[in-house]
């Protein structure tokens, strides 16, 4: 049974709020490594909420999801929907790993990961605009 709470959302945010103040004592001096760090982390911490979406079926959480609609579609569909979620945003965090390691490589400077970060996001997320219920 499929029950309304944001419990779990909370407390994600809370575990990603200390990840990042965490992250931030890390000993390390190059500036566009430490933003590549963030940058991924942020990117692996929304891929861990869509799996925690994806355990609990609490697909409304996601924007535009109704609780109400979320009740009625039944438990496959709420699969169904939150696995899309999760390949998706599973494949932007992977792709951010990968690029991040190549501008590590190439000595990019950190305004490039920047806005390739940011149109990965946008990206990502108007992707996701057509997965329905």
């Amino acid at each position: 049974m499929l029950k309304r709470s944001y419990r779990g959302f909370v407390l994600w945010m809370a575990g990603y709020f200390a990840l990042m103040i965490s992250a931030s004592f890390l000993p390390i001096k190059d500036n566009e490594l430490q933003a590549r760090i963030f940058y991924f982390l942020t990117a692996a911490s929304i891929e861990v909420l869509m799996l925690i979406v994806y355990k609990t079926e609490k697909v409304f959480w996601i924007n535009g999801i109704r609780y109400e609609d979320a009740v009625e579609a039944g438990s496959e569909r709420r699969k169904a929907l939150a696995l899309r979620y999760v390949k998706r945003f599973g494949s932007l965090t992977l792709g951010i790993f990968l690029f991040s390691v190549g501008a590590q490589l190439l000595k990019l400077p950190c305004w490039v990961d920047l806005c390739v970060v940011i149109a990965a996001f946008v990206g990502c997320a108007f992707s996701t605009i057509r997965f329905k219920l």
